[in-house]
């Protein structure tokens, strides 16, 4: 093994123990049901905030939103 490759192996087992996380959670389906309808612009005002209060607590879920928001767009191979 080279030094370099060396001083990296080290250094990643001296972290390795302390480095914590999480594991990422899905948004229940039945809010997902609410990011599709609010990707689709089809939520009303009082679900939204509830949606967006939902969203900064599990900011993972953004993701999803942005999935829907993507799976709109029209199939770039069809524009062409």
């Amino acid at each position: 093994m080279t030094d370099s490759f060396k001083l990296i192996a080290q250094f990643l087992d001296r972290f390795e123990r302390e480095v914590e996380g999480r594991q990422l959670v899905s948004a229940p389906p039945e809010f997902q049901l609410k990011l599709r309808a609010l990707a689709q612009g089809r939520l009303p005002q009082a679900e939204r905030i509830e949606v967006f209060s939902s969203l900064n607590q599990n900011p993972e879920w953004i993701a999803e939103l942005a999935n829907e928001i993507k799976a709109l767009r029209p199939n770039q191979d069809e524009s062409e």
